[in-house]
């Protein structure tokens, strides 16, 4: 994984790497929440709650977006991404979103997951509420991912109200929360709890596994 210097100007500027792979949603022509093509999610759940659901992701700029208080301000997984398509947090992300949604809405009556974020995060509390809409009038989305904004910021309080509100389709773990059980933690930070099976190949897939939205346990990363 490729880490910067403090003094990079990406750190210093809270950017990603690769200032070409971001797109303004005003101007961006194709579709802001993509279905997944890759292997480490699997493209769909293979069993529990959400088994025979379609996964679908949205990747916003990371350090942007993020925490400057995250442990991979430096070695960020997006530091070797420099193809994936980062959007802006702008204020016409949301509205240019919505159309996405009622696509997904019509295509998947029973129900599809959005992994928010491949990259970046809950970048506003305005933000967070506007997921907490959609999930209060979409009843066929269901939501999944990690941020390291804590509840004890007002971003992490929002994300904690929502999930609290939607604990069955909202299901996002503090990074880095070791006292949270519903955190994901790099081991360096805390050995307990559950190391993720799909990093030590106990399973394919984040599909056919689970654990981040069934378990109620923390969850520990390998370092990357």
């Amino acid at each position: 994984m490729t880490t910067l210097s403090a003094e990079h100007t990406a750190v210093l500027n809270q950017t990603t790497l690769f200032r070409k792979s971001v797109f303004d949603p005003a101007d961006y022509p194709y579709k802001f929440i993509k279905p997944d093509t890759g292997s480490k999610l699997g493209k769909k759940v293979r069993k529990g709650k959400w088994k025979g659901m379609r996964f679908y992701t949205l990747t916003l700029e990371e350090r942007a977006t993020c925490d400057s208080a995250c442990e991979h301000w430096l070695d960020c997984f997006g530091n070797n991404m420099p193809f994936a398509h980062r959007f802006r947090a702008t204020s016409s992300l949301t509205s240019k979103m919505e159309p996405n949604l009622d696509e997904l809405d019509l295509k998947h009556p029973n129900g599809y997951v959005v992994r928010l974020h491949i990259l970046g995060d809950f970048f506003s509390v305005s933000y967070v509420k506007w997921w907490g809409r959609q999930l209060a009038k979409r009843s066929s989305l269901n939501i999944y991912g990690y941020s390291r904004h804590h509840p004890f910021k007002p971003i992490g309080r929002a994300i904690l109200a929502l999930r609290e509100k939607y604990p069955d389709r909202f299901e996002v773990r503090f990074s880095n929360l070791p006292s949270d059980n519903m955190s994901a933690n790099s081991e360096h930070v805390s050995d307990e709890g559950i190391i993720c099976p799909e990093q030590t190949g106990k399973v394919d897939s984040c599909g056919s596994c689970c654990l981040c939205w069934a378990s109620k346990k923390p969850i520990i990363f390998l370092d990357h």
